[in-house]
């Protein structure tokens, strides 16, 4: 638009003539024009355009709008506050209320303010108490928070809850609020709103006590109980209190599935020790799931690294083939996150990764990465030339690196298998081209079968909401992913990474966990090392993070499945998501 471009001309004119043209374009018929025209007396700080810009911002289109209510900030124009505030009524969109606020902060007039805090319009009220919340020096006061938090508005009781987010001062305010919310039945999405606020005020003891009561309160709906120990997973409590410790106990101890499984996951993600002596009970009771047992197992290590020897063989039977591969893979899962001696090293060399699956073989393989012992490399090495045909799953760089660390002895031993995993990866392309021309037609119902059952693949991925979180979701993969990419995923899975779910060693100061980073908090992160399992691992005890070649995915699934099976399972996956219509039939 030539107009808009003139008046950016004119704006670096600094005559009075050019100044009145400036004024004039404001009334121009051009929305373009009139928002280049806000912009310029804005940036000139034009106290005569004053009047036209209190009329834009509360009658001109939105781009306008939002541009007359960002002028009137610059030029910090008192007599226009009344204006703004009535535009605050009806913004035509976020964009345009965040100007209106963002120019009564830099006005930084508090009075008129205070005084609409009580007006009947919602959105004026709201704009209000931000701007107040944000202004230098806060003017705002605790008391007049107290009734936005009490609305029944849901924007008024939310922006209540945002500016209560930034006064960790008033906790006896916001604690008061939580504990008329949590004494009354509220539904998902009134409890999730609370939820940052929760997190943040969870040091406060008051609100640990009313938490910790309604755990152990038998009336309390699971849901709820869910969502309390989903805010405690969340806090930045080095020590849970006794509030919270005692009724987490008594729910570990109780029958319900969901709430023990529950427990064990916030164990999990904060490594929490005082109820070690319960996991154990869970542990060597032969009469639980082996699943569940191996989930408090997991628990346990991450405040116990170190294992017994009835702890050690009880693991090691879970490796056998009498299991199903979730359980043996858990297993590994727990033993990888373990402090094995060199004795249980050795035992791990002899007894089992001579003749571990193929799909077992990178977990095993990674627990010798904490020894330098020469016998338990040579063990290793004399384990791995049994049988050199399982090695192609195996990274050449990691295998490298976890033998560096051996005496020469071990290197020397070790490079032959080394070479052995080059020259088998060097023909990758041609094993995965003929496994590719041998199968045949598919059925996309009966992979489905194989998908969420035998496979396994539902521990890790989702489709179609049903199935995990782990892995990528593969609802829409036949659309973004060929045949070829799809079955070299599946026989390689370390070939390629999806975005954000690359591996990732984190070692602390006294421990290693791999996994995959779910989220990166300004204090900790929270890293996924299995199905279902999160742990919270504080900045400040990180020493590094180093990303992996190898996948989290477990190789060896062409091993399990048929020929047949597998010419299922690819034809389900190709199908998606068209072939979600099979999930509903089937």
């Amino acid at each position: 638009n030539k107009r808009a471009a003139a008046i950016f001309a004119l704006s670096r004119v600094n005559t009075a003539f050019a100044k009145e043209v400036l004024r004039q374009t404001l009334d121009d018929e051009s929305v373009i024009v009139r928002t280049a025209a806000a912009r310029a007396v804005g940036l000139a700080k034009d106290n005569e355009s004053i009047a036209k810009l209190m009329n834009m911002v509360q009658k001109d289109k939105a781009p306008a709008r939002r541009q007359a209510a960002t002028a009137l900030g610059q030029i910090q124009a008192q007599q226009a506050i009344t204006a703004l505030l009535h535009a605050s009524k009806n913004p035509d969109d976020r964009f345009v209320e965040h100007a209106i606020i963002y120019a009564l902060i830099t006005i930084g007039k508090a009075e008129p303010l205070q005084a609409t805090l009580n007006d009947t319009s919602v959105n004026m009220r709201k704009a209000a108490l931000i701007a107040l919340d944000q202004m230098d020096g806060s003017p705002l006061q605790k008391n007049q928070l107290v009734p936005f938090l009490d609305d029944k508005n849901d924007v008024l009781r939310n922006a209540g809850i945002w500016v209560a987010l930034h006064h960790p001062d008033w906790s006896d305010v916001a604690v008061n609020f939580l504990a008329k919310q949590l004494s009354t039945g509220l539904t998902a999405d009134q409890l999730s709103s609370l939820r940052e606020m929760m997190v943040a005020f969870s040091g406060n003891s008051q609100l640990q006590k009313i938490m910790g009561d309604q755990l152990k309160d038998r009336t309390t709906p699971a849901a709820r109980k869910i969502f309390l120990m989903d805010i405690i997973g969340a806090s930045n409590i080095d020590e849970l209190p006794a509030a919270w410790l005692n009724p987490l106990s008594s729910l570990l101890k109780g029958e319900d599935d969901e709430l023990r499984s529950a427990v064990l996951i916030l164990m999990e993600s904060h490594s929490i020790g005082t109820l070690n002596k319960d996991l154990d009970q869970i542990i060597n009771n032969p009469g639980l799931p082996a699943a569940f047992r191996l989930r408090a197992f997991s628990a346990k290590t991450k405040s116990a690294p170190e294992l017994s020897a009835a702890q050690f063989q009880l693991l090691l039977e879970w490796l056998g083939p009498q299991d199903e591969s979730p359980v043996r893979q858990s297993a590994v899962r727990v033993l990888t996150q373990c402090h094995l001696s060199n004795a249980q090293l050795l035992t791990l060399a002899k007894e089992q990764v001579a003749q571990a699956d193929a799909f077992l073989l990178p977990g095993l393989i990674s627990t010798f990465e904490k020894s330098n012992n020469e016998e338990v490399g040579k063990a290793l090495v004399l384990a791995l030339q049994t049988s050199t045909d399982r090695l192609g799953n195996l990274s050449v760089q990691d295998m490298r690196k976890l033998f560096s660390t051996y005496p020469l002895t071990v290197q020397s031993l070790a490079e032959p298998i080394v070479k052995e995993m080059q020259d088998q990866q060097a023909g990758r392309l041609l094993q995965l081209e003929q496994l590719e021309a041998s199968l045949k037609r598919g059925d996309v119902g009966e992979g489905r079968k194989l998908f969420f059952g035998k496979a396994t693949c539902f521990t890790c991925h989702a489709v179609s909401s049903e199935g995990g979180n782990f892995g990528p979701d593969l609802t829409n993969i036949g659309e973004i992913r060929s045949r070829h990419d799809l079955l070299e995923a599946i026989v390689y899975p370390g070939a390629s990474f999806a975005r954000e779910h690359e591996t990732s060693k984190v070692i602390t100061k006294t421990n290693t966990f791999t996994g995959i980073i779910k989220e990166q908090l300004p204090e900790a992160i929270v890293l996924a090392t299995g199905p279902g399992t999160n742990i919270r691992i504080p900045r400040s005890e990180i020493s590094s993070i180093e990303l992996q070649t190898v996948s989290m995915m477990p190789p060896g699934l062409d091993k399990i499945l048929s020929n047949q099976e597998m010419a299922d399972l690819m034809a389900f996956l190709v199908s998606l998501p068209n072939g979600l219509g099979q999930i509903k039939s089937h």
